[in-house]
């Protein structure tokens, strides 16, 4: 991944607020770019593949804890990745289908939430 990219995801979606890390808020471009580096590390353990889904991911936890340091162990960290790994899913399937799934709240997100969804 180039540094460029880290710089891009920066400017258009961390800098716009934690909401704007959820999949539901994503545009199509970051959708398919967390999902794609997702599979690269998950699946094939690619070298720097986790910079954008982890960044993604802290900014969410930092939004939860209201400001205050987050603190969470590799095994936690992995665990979250997994859960963020699922919504992007959920998301994807959402916009591509007829299958409607309520998307995650900042509330919700990286929560074992139920997930409630209708066919449209």
């Amino acid at each position: 991944m180039s540094e460029n990219m880290l710089v891009s995801f920066r400017n258009e979606v961390l800098l716009n607020g934690p909401e704007s890390t959820l999949p539901c808020n994503l545009d199509e471009r970051w959708l398919d770019v967390l999902s794609a580096h997702m599979e690269q590390f998950f699946e094939s353990n690619v070298d720097g593949a986790l910079s954008l889904p982890l960044a993604a991911v802290v900014h969410i936890l930092f939004a939860k804890s209201g400001g205050e340091p987050v603190r969470e162990s590799q095994d936690e960290l992995i665990e979250q990745l997994c859960k963020y790994r699922l919504e992007l899913g959920f998301e994807e399937i959402r916009r591509k289908t007829n299958l409607s799934i309520e998307p995650a709240s900042l509330e919700t997100i990286l929560t074992n939430r139920d997930i409630s969804f209708s066919f449209n």
